[in-house]
C-alpha cells in the first residue's frame, strides 16, 4: 500500500490538498478531487466529494487508486500506464505528469518510475529495507 499512498500524496500535493488553504482539494479534504453522483455521499455543487477529515479523503483516495490500478475500474487495467491514470485525475500536461513522476521517484527511492510505468507497479509491495543500526533502550 505504500506505493498507492505515495501516489495519493503526489496527486494531492499538486492539487494543494496539504498546504494550500485556498485550493478546492484542501477545503473539501479531498486530495484526489474525487467525484460521486451517489446521493448518500456528501458533495459540493460540482459533485466533488466532501470529507469530514483529511484522513477520510486520503483513505478514499487510496481505495479509488486500488480499484483503478487493479482493473476494477471499467476504464483502466494493470497494464495501463501511470500517464493514463493521471489523465483521469485531470493531469494531462507533461509538466504536471513530470512533477508527479519526480515526487514518486524520490518518495519511493526508485529512479525507474516514468510516465509509462504500468499501474501493476503500484500493486506490488516494495522490499522493506533493513535498518543498519538498531538503537537500544
Amino acid at each position: 500500500m505504500i506505493r498507492l499512498e505515495m501516489l495519493v500524496l503526489s496527486v494531492g500535493r499538486l492539487n494543494g490538498a496539504f498546504d494550500d488553504p485556498e485550493s478546492k482539494s484542501f477545503k473539501l479534504r479531498n486530495p484526489l478531487l474525487l467525484k460521486t453522483w451517489r446521493p448518500e455521499k456528501k458533495v459540493d455543487s460540482e459533485n466533488f466529494r466532501v470529507f469530514s477529515s483529511l484522513m477520510g479523503g486520503f483513505k478514499a483516495g487510496v481505495a479509488d487508486l486500488l480499484a483503478k490500478t487493479n482493473g476494477h475500474s471499467n476504464r483502466l487495467s494493470p497494464e495501463n500506464s501511470l500517464k493514463d491514470l493521471l489523465a483521469i485525475y485531470g493531469f494531462v500536461n507533461d509538466v504536471s505528469v513530470k512533477k508527479i513522476v519526480l515526487f514518486l521517484r524520490r518518495s519511493l527511492n526508485d529512479e525507474s518510475i516514468h510516465a509509462g510505468t504500468p499501474l501493476s507497479y503500484f500493486l506490488e509491495a516494495p522490499a522493506v529495507e533493513q535498518e543498519t543500526t538498531c538503537p537500544t533502550p
